[in-house]
């Protein structure tokens, strides 16, 4: 049986391995440059409060320098009395910027809020280029200049970016940094190696404006729970590339406790249950499951294999296989995320990789109900929301 755990083992091993040599190709490459300026870029950035690090990443991104002329489209719930406060604090702040604050009425139960803010923000933003931005994500200085130009390759539509996470407060805070700080490099940009990209990272992303208008804006979307599938889905279908950018952008998300930690994750992982994988054509769907989804209990056939096994294969497999992996996290974190993981959190990332087979097949199995604002929703086949019961007064 020893030539089924050598089998095993580099099966394993190479999977780790060659998905690092990809992530180390992808950032060796001569950055793009741009055919022409794009004059005024637009940044909407739909916004609730709740999170007390909101202030500090929209501050930053007020903050980050860069060349080109920008506006700011805060777009913020009437009834978001929080909001209001520190989006005109911080707009009082800077009267060298453009920021308007644009208040609009709570969307509809069934509808997702963040598309129903950016068909409002389109509406009325006035440059050539419209750039979305969540409200706990910040852009680092030159940022635009390192994504905006992709916009200029042929048959480009759309260019996106990787984030990373910089939330350590607690510990629900910090697997919820190591899950994502481990896992992203080492998704997005392997399948960028051998596919087109199918989807985007829809924590930010920019199109030019006559793209939007050509494809018919984001209007027709609101019921679509997965805004970055379902918008990088309507650009492909009028034949639009999605462009992988290597800029990455910080996020700051406050993780509360282990029911805020866990509804998160399985959020995360039931959309593309509804979308990717309802969605995707033969191809596309072999690259996203051997790619993505198998990868993923990896780590447990590896913890087995001494279990399972008898003799030094089975345990130099387990050995081998975690030393791998939290080499190339260990690698990742200092080379393209600035050290993001402390190293005295970075043993949460070996925890994290045993986690998620089982969280990944709890979304899988679990009904398709989410909460959002409080509202009981229900995630129909193919992603679209329906309502099944209001939020209490």
């Amino acid at each position: 049986m020893t030539w089924i755990w050598r089998l095993l083992a580099a099966l394993l091993l190479a999977e780790r391995l060659l998905k690092h040599l990809a992530v180390v190709r992808f950032f060796r490459r001569p950055p793009v440059r741009a055919a022409r300026r794009p004059g005024l870029v637009s940044i909407m950035q739909p916004i609730l409060s709740g999170d007390p690090a909101l202030a500090a990443c929209l501050e930053r991104n007020l903050a980050a320098r860069t060349s080109y002329e920008r506006e700011f489209i805060w777009l913020i719930d009437a009834d978001d009395a929080e909001a209001r406060r520190v989006c005109r604090e911080l707009a009082a702040r800077r009267p060298d910027l453009t920021v308007r604050v644009v208040e609009l009425p709570p969307p509809a139960p069934e509808h997702n809020p963040k598309l129903a803010k950016l068909i409002a923000g389109a509406a009325i933003a006035r440059g050539e280029v419209l750039c979305v931005l969540d409200d706990d994500t910040m852009l680092p200085d030159g940022g635009l200049e390192l994504c905006l130009p992709h916009l200029d390759r042929p048959g480009v539509g759309l260019a996106f970016g990787l984030p990373y996470y910089t939330s350590f407060d607690n510990l629900w805070s910090s697997l919820v940094a190591c899950f994502v700080n481990s896992s992203s490099l080492m998704t997005y940009i392997p399948f960028a190696a051998v596919r087109e990209p199918v989807t985007i990272n829809g924590m930010f992303y920019a199109l030019r404006r006559e793209t939007l208008e050509a494809v018919g804006g984001f209007a027709g979307l609101e019921r679509v729970v997965a805004d970055d599938f379902a918008v990088a889905s309507r650009l492909r279908a009028h034949g639009y590339r999605l462009a992988q950018t290597p800029l990455l952008h910080p996020i700051r998300t406050t993780v509360r406790g282990p029911r805020h930690y866990l509804g998160l994750i399985q959020r995360w992982l039931i959309f593309p249950r509804e979308s990717l994988m309802r969605h995707l054509g033969p191809g596309d769907l072999a690259a996203f499951y051997g790619l993505v989804v198998a990868p993923v209990f990896f780590p447990w056939l590896a913890a087995a294999a001494p279990l399972l096994g008898r003799g030094p294969w089975a345990r130099r497999l387990a050995l081998g296989y975690f030393a791998l992996s939290f080499a190339v996290f260990a690698h990742h974190n200092r080379a393209y995320l600035g050290s993001a993981v402390p190293w005295a959190r970075s043993w949460l990332v070996p925890l994290v990789q045993l986690a998620l087979p089982a969280q990944t097949l709890a979304a899988l199995l679990a009904p398709r109900r989410i909460v959002w604002r409080g509202h009981v929703l229900r995630v129909e086949r193919g992603g679209e929301l329906r309502l099944v019961r209001r939020r209490g007064p």
